[in-house]
């Protein structure tokens, strides 16, 4: 994948998981949790510019060649429940060193 295929999947991940944790937020309108994680997801979405083209390359080969996609989901659906990146590129640190420690 080039660098833009890149950034665009990551974008489009950030933005589909927003959309999946909005239908989770009107299936339990009480937990407030599903709102301000797609709220942070789409902060996300909107900061993939900014990742550095070296963390990115490293993260499209751990996307591409290591991450099942149940564990990429996963990932994903953490964002606002167990883990709070600030950037995009927080996220892609954190994604690569979990990959280093095995995690």
């Amino acid at each position: 994948m080039t660098d833009d295929e890149i950034r665009e999947a990551l974008r489009l991940d950030f933005e589909q998981t927003a959309d999946w944790r909005r239908s989770k937020a009107a299936e339990y309108p009480e937990d407030s949790r599903n709102l301000e994680a797609a709220a942070l997801l789409d902060k996300l979405a909107a900061s993939v510019e900014t990742v550095a083209p070296d963390l990115l390359a490293a993260y499209g080969s751990l996307r591409d060649d290591y991450m099942d996609s149940e564990q990429h989901s996963e990932m994903f659906r953490q964002i606002g429940f167990h883990s709070w990146p600030e950037t995009a590129e927080d996220f892609v640190r954190a994604c690569i060193a979990d990959r280093a420690t095995g995690t």
